[in-house]
């Protein structure tokens, strides 16, 4: 099974009072070969359907792999390029100047200051509306949240159904999948370089919308939760893992849909009895620790570093290994 890396503090402030600060997550991943840079299936068996999307956000009508919304450094007017104010946000019908907001996991919490705070469903059809300065030009934002919901009974991930609006411009899907279709997203309060996959230093006030259709929620999904501390470095390997960013340099080695067979030694995806695999390569946060040429995912590849044979399973002290499926339904 995918590993999530482990995350933050539970509680991660990142508004405080008007003037926000969040930084970008994932932008469009370069690609080797002819692979294309698309959104991913999800799965929550042992054997798993990659991809080679870090992300898939959409603003500006551009896609993107975590856009300007979930990306560049936004914080206040400190002289960066881009920045982030928050002026509103509606609930039932009532207008509320925001004090603070903080991510528990992946429930957004939002506190007004009239004291009053809501978090999980509460925030149903909530709008947040706020001035983006985007490469020096302001342009007005809101953020509407259209539903909230677990991702299963009990379950403390939740999905977030979104639209964006710019200006006076129409509603359109935060989230896209690969077909083009609106998806949900899952909060997370960590960012990701735009091209290397790199999960960055932590901030206070970091923010990324993980759309479900791309390697950062995925691994959520697959169990490896970044807001627990023991899941975190297995979050940032899984994030390699289903791209096959073997060098750990953002360059993805297959194609979108490719099954693959996961396994930890945490319990959290286990052997798959229904499917035969040859293990391929073994991950950590900074891409393979050993690879199998020959047990590629799409076929020996060239790839722009040198890794050493994997051994026996995880001496090579990888956190996941992924298996090339040779039989199976």
């Amino acid at each position: 099974m995918p590993i999530l890396e482990g995350a933050m503090s539970k509680r991660l402030t990142w508004l405080t009072g008007v003037a926000a600060s969040m930084l970008s997550a994932g932008c469009d991943v370069p690609q080797a070969g002819e692979c294309a840079c698309d959104d991913e299936a999800l799965s929550v068996r042992e054997t798993q359907m990659n991809g080679t999307r870090l992300n898939g956000t959409r603003l500006n009508g551009t896609r993107l792999n975590g856009t300007r919304l979930n990306g560049t450094r936004l914080n206040g007017p400190d002289g960066s390029l881009d920045y982030i104010e928050i002026e509103k946000i509606k609930l039932r019908k009532e207008t509320y100047t925001v004090e603070s907001s903080w991510l528990e996991g992946s429930n957004l919490h939002v506190k007004t200051t009239t004291k009053e705070t809501f978090a999980g469903t509460q925030i149903d059809s909530a709008k947040i509306k706020f001035d983006l300065l985007e490469d020096g030009t302001s342009r007005k934002k809101t953020v509407k949240v259209l539903d909230v919901e677990p991702l299963s009974p009990g379950s403390d991930v939740l999905l977030y159904d979104l639209s964006l609006k710019v200006d006076e411009k129409e509603w359109q899907p935060l989230c896209v999948d690969n077909a083009g279709e609106p998806t949900q997203a899952i909060l997370l309060a960590d960012v990701w370089d735009a091209s290397t996959g790199d999960r960055l230093t932590a901030t206070g006030d970091g923010l990324t919308f993980a759309c479900r259709d791309a390697a950062l929620a995925k691994c959520v999904e697959w169990g490896y939760k970044p807001w627990d501390p023991d899941l975190r470095q297995l979050h940032q390997a899984c994030t390699r893992l289903v791209r096959a960013d073997y060098c750990g340099d953002g360059v993805s080695h297959t194609s979108t849909g490719t099954l693959v067979h996961v396994l930890d030694q945490v319990g959290v995806q286990t052997i798959d009895p229904d499917r035969q695999f040859v293990v391929e390569a073994e991950w950590g946060p900074d891409g393979a620790v050993c690879l199998n040429s020959a047990n590629m995912r799409l076929g020996a590849q060239q790839i722009g570093c040198s890794l050493p044979a994997c051994g026996g399973d995880f001496a090579s002290g990888g956190l996941i290994q992924s298996g090339k499926i040779v039989v199976g339904p």
